[in-house]
């Protein structure tokens, strides 16, 4: 059966756009082009000299930690970082979550603290999904928080719905193309944009389910919020910054090396310093990094790389704080 290449019930917010194209294989493609990378390249990734490992003995997080205060409390807008790419957005009384990975997973560990118990975390409204990859979408969390927040509706890209209704989510699946907006709350516009990237959790499912990134629409005070997802660089930042009026950019900067393997699907602290001003973000706040070791660099060398080499860039920056909610002014 042909992969869907938009959602028939949700408008396009880009004038012409007719909904994802698919490559000659019939499956999802970036905008750019993409760089699926064979068993040969992942050989040469592992058989190959790999200095930065040699600095992960003994690594630590560099993201600071504290519980978070009054996790019911969602009446002050604002954002909190959980770790990695996962974040609590509050905005009008209304609570979205992203990308939660915060069970016990035997397969991630964490060197950060998840700041919460995850049963006090019942009261979400939305919560979204950028991609199929498993520290974005976490079997445990998802059915755990989908437990404890049976109304939430799920926001995600086109095909993903198989993977949750297949864990037995009964929850309300809202999935979009690149360049629809969810059906949401009257003071609240959610778009799923493109991103540099891929999706694949098994062997054989590679790009069935699409992947992208989120403008979170504040309709009551104007603020633009927006989670890049997981992303290479590419000029799909330019097309964004173009389109919208952005406050603050969610922009990751970890699992990056080897550059040669990594460059295509995550931006490093470079690509995302050009991403961050191709998208002409007021401020941006790095993530992805400090929580999970997923590639050769140890979880603390973005953010060193970041903050030593590119001085300048300080101004710019908000830097996550893992439980303490950053205001939204």
């Amino acid at each position: 059966m042909a992969l869907k290449l938009f959602n028939s019930k949700l408008k396009f917010v880009k004038p012409d756009w007719k909904g994802n194209v698919l490559n000659s294989k019939g499956l999802y493609a970036n905008l750019y082009g993409d760089d699926i990378k064979k068993f040969s390249d992942f050989w040469r990734w592992m058989s190959n000299p790999r200095p930065l490992t040699k600095l992960k003995k003994g690594q630590e997080s560099p993201l600071s930690w504290k519980p978070v205060s009054h996790i019911n409390d969602k009446s002050t807008n604002g954002i909190i970082p959980i770790g990695h790419a996962c974040f609590i957005i509050d905005l009008n009384n209304i609570r979205i979550l992203i990308d939660p990975v915060i069970a016990h997973n035997r397969f991630l560990k964490r060197y950060t603290e998840v700041p919460f118990k995850l049963k006090e975390l019942d009261n979400v409204d939305y919560l979204l999904l950028s991609h199929n990859h498993r520290d974005h979408i976490d079997k445990n969390s998802i059915i755990q928080l989908c437990r404890y927040n049976p109304e939430a509706v799920i926001l995600t890209g086109l095909e993903i719905g198989k993977i949750l209704q297949r864990w037995g989510i009964k929850n309300e699946i809202q999935e979009a193309g690149w360049y629809q907006q969810y059906k949401t709350s009257d003071t609240l516009a959610i778009d799923y944009l493109p991103s540099q990237h891929w999706s694949r959790r098994w062997i054989t499912d590679t790009n069935l389910n699409l992947w992208g990134s989120f403008m979170i629409q504040d309709k009551v005070s104007g603020k633009k919020i927006y989670f890049a997802g997981d992303s290479g660089y590419g000029p799909h930042f330019r097309d964004i910054g173009t389109d919208y009026n952005i406050d603050l950019a969610l922009i990751g900067i970890g699992a990056c090396e080897p550059q040669w393997f990594m460059k295509s699907s995550h931006t490093g602290p470079s690509d995302a310093l050009q991403a961050f001003k191709d998208l002409k973000a007021k401020k941006w706040m790095p993530m992805h990094y400090g929580t999970f070791d997923l590639s050769d660099e140890p979880v603390f060398y973005p953010e060193k790389v970041l903050r030593e080499q590119y001085p300048q860039a300080a101004d710019q920056i908000v830097w996550m704080q893992i439980g303490e909610k950053i205001i939204l002014v």
